[in-house]
């Protein structure tokens, strides 16, 4: 514990962090993105190398010289997650951070820790700040026995067996999005120690190109130290695997034999939530649909409104339990961020009575920039409902 309350307080640069060198004249325009700081190595500069051992132990925003011109300073900076994915390397097209963070927040993806035997029970008492406010009696009392009843678990050491909330990426590529849901999730591993039973959610990204998993992974596992290394599965699509939905048979995937083999056949699903950033999405949205937990989130990321057409065609075609509750173009800018609405759904044109297309702006202003999301969510097996007409 000690350790860990030292670490939150750290405010200088450590072994394995990534580091944002500025250039002081320039700091917008020249900036180099470190390795993860080790001794011996450096980061090279159109001034001169600075070596590793001369950031680690710095405090952040300190000021350093290149080992050859002591004229040009540099900023040392934390790079925020968004200037760290946007400065990577990259070998795939990644979703820009501003992107993927509306993409995840459109999901509603959240998580809790499980229950646990966290130490002796504690009687908290409502802040003096609440106890003007008029709240209702009837749900004080419903909070008051959600807290009395986590104490009696306490107690006894009362562990839930529910499994940990499971979430399914396919397209891994950069790793963009994988941070970002990361990012909504950890919380729920607050108290992972390397047992299920402590894990609150998992995420499973999968690719089937090797080279774009190991870039996504590499970038997950250099970000901040790594902090969200535990909370990701990620699996390595055969050639005899042709997508997603064969990962769920898969027997290449490690993590299937432990979690998924025993939950895959449950009724009512055991996916809380699904993100695809793959060619021919439809293709999969029956098999990934049926291993979805009711009003879960399916979130489809296409460049193209047709291929969001083309899921809903699928939909309506072979019966599968999803309605689509939103489609949202990602709007071009210089760094990524920002949504527009789009109108898709199936209309009669009224002269002659056959069916047709809408695909349009919510608002009447030019299409500009590339990429669309298409916000699904699943429907209890017995009220599948035909939204199309």
């Amino acid at each position: 514990m000690i350790n860990y309350v030292i670490k939150r307080f750290q405010h200088t640069f450590q072994p394995y962090e990534i580091v944002l060198a500025r250039l002081l004249s320039k700091p917008s325009e020249k900036f180099h993105l470190s390795k993860p700081l080790k001794n011996g190595e450096v980061i090279n500069t159109g001034n001169g190398p600075i070596r590793h051992e001369d950031v680690i132990g710095k405090p952040y925003r300190s000021l350093i010289t290149s080992s050859k011109s002591s004229s040009h300073q540099y900023m040392l900076c934390k790079p925020s997650l968004e200037e760290y994915v946007v400065n990577k390397r990259r070998h795939a097209q990644p979703i820009y951070p501003l992107d993927a963070s509306l993409i995840v927040q459109l999901s509603d993806v959240h998580a809790d820790f499980p229950d646990m035997e966290f130490g002796p029970s504690i009687d908290v008492e409502k802040p003096a700040s609440f106890q003007g406010l008029d709240l209702s009696d009837e749900y004080d009392l419903f909070l008051q026995g959600r807290l009395e009843r986590r104490n009696i678990q306490v107690q006894q050491g009362i562990r839930t067996s529910a499994p940990p909330k499971q979430y399914l990426e396919c397209g891994t590529g950069h790793g963009s999005l994988t941070l970002q849901i990361c990012k909504a999730i950890h919380s729920g591993n607050a108290y992972y120690n390397g047992n299920d039973s402590t894990r609150g959610s998992i995420l499973h990204s999968l690719d089937r190109n090797a080279k774009h998993l190991a870039t996504g992974v590499k970038n997950l596992k250099h970000y901040d130290r790594g902090i969200y290394w535990t909370d990701v599965e990620f699996h390595l699509l055969s050639e005899s695997e042709q997508g997603p939905s064969q990962w769920l048979y898969s027997p290449t995937a490690t993590y299937y034999r432990d979690i998924v083999g025993r939950l895959a056949d449950r009724p009512g699903g055991f996916l809380n939530g699904a993100f695809l950033d793959i060619p021919s999405p439809q293709d999969h949205l029956r098999s990934i649909a049926q291993h979805l937990v009711a009003e879960s989130p399916l979130i489809v990321f296409v460049p193209s409104i047709t291929q969001l057409w083309d899921c809903l065609q699928q939909i309506k075609t072979l019966g599968i339990p999803l309605s689509m509750t939103r489609v949202l173009e990602l709007m071009s800018s210089s760094g990524g961020g920002g949504m527009r609405e789009w109108d898709l759904r199936r209309t009669v044109v009224r002269e002659t009575g056959k069916g047709s297309m809408v695909a349009r702006p919510k608002v009447g202003i030019r299409v500009v920039g590339g990429g669309f999301v298409g916000i699904f969510k699943k429907l209890p097996a017995d009220s599948f409902v035909r939204t199309w007409e």
